[in-house]
């Protein structure tokens, strides 16, 4: 049970033209959906194709083919890579299908690294265009998208993307120390063996880069990794929070490259000297 509502996922009303207040949440920790503010473009898969008639405020045709159409713009500054934001958005195809989404995570929205591709790079690309209160739509081509092999029974080759997107809020990290950026999205369970000196850690992990989008998915083979306090099983950057690690918690860490595979890099998987981002969910903590 997710024990805490970050107030703006739940914030449905539309952004204003004026300037006012950016929204910087310290807490991460997102409850049970409330609201659905994109509802609308699940009613009918069609109406995508009509959705934007009249509501399209600006435009942005990029050198690499993304094309920004925003439905509310504000005046915020543009989101950096490395920054953490909350989005709720819906992934469709040009013929109206929606593909995913937040709601079908069951969240009410999601918090999203910019630049180390937890998604294609085209939501990287994107997301960099856009501010906290933005509504869009991210026109991605096939190539930033997934390109020729598509996605089995989903998405079909070489089919462009339409990502809709609202952003909510920009999160601070909760560590940001020695090359180490934690955010805490999920919180975990009390138990006794959490104090123990030694434990066994088990947790699931999807590894990106900023130049590779999947590293590493455990959840693939459904096979949580596993680590023992103490022990260098694992990269220096998340020895640390793991010994301290709850059943049930989530974290996304940024790990600067002296943190996670230094000059050596990782096979033809994480380059020399590049910065890693695990997406990590602890599913037991056991008292060895």
């Amino acid at each position: 049970m997710l024990v805490a509502l970050l107030a703006a996922c739940s914030d449905t009303s539309k952004p204003t033209k004026h300037k006012k207040k950016e929204k910087v949440s310290k807490k991460t920790v997102i409850s049970s959906p409330k609201n659905d503010t994109l509802s609308e473009f699940d009613q009918a898969k069609q109406n995508l194709k009509t959705f934007e008639k009249g509501k399209v405020e600006q435009t942005k045709m990029m050198e690499n083919g993304v094309f920004i159409k925003w439905f509310n713009k504000s005046n915020g500054a543009k989101i950096k890579k490395g920054e953490m934001v909350l989005i709720e958005y819906r992934l469709a195809l040009p013929d109206g299908k929606i593909v995913d989404g937040n709601n079908r995570l069951g969240y009410p929205c999601i918090p999203f690294v910019v630049g180390y591709n937890m998604q294609t790079p085209g939501w990287d690309i994107g997301l960099q265009q856009l501010a906290v209160g933005d509504f869009a739509k991210i026109e991605i081509p096939s190539n930033l998208a997934m390109g020729e092999k598509g996605l089995k029974g989903i998405v079909p080759p070489n089919s462009s993307n339409w990502l809709f997107v609202k952003v909510l809020a920009r999160v601070k990290p909760g560590i940001n120390e020695n090359g180490v950026v934690s955010w805490k999205w999920k919180d975990g369970e009390n138990q006794k063996n959490n104090d123990a000196d030694e434990k066994e850690i088990s947790f699931h992990a999807i590894v990106s880069t900023e130049s590779r989008t999947s590293v590493m998915n455990s959840y693939k083979s459904n096979f949580p990794l596993r680590y023992t306090t103490g022990s260098k099983a694992i990269v220096p950057g998340l020895r640390k929070l793991l010994k301290n690690a709850k059943k049930g918690e989530r974290y996304i860490v940024v790990l600067d490259s002296q943190k996670a595979y230094g000059s050596r890099g990782f096979a033809d998987l994480v380059k020399p000297n590049e910065k890693v981002l695990y997406n990590i969910e602890i599913t037991e903590v056991r008292a060895i």
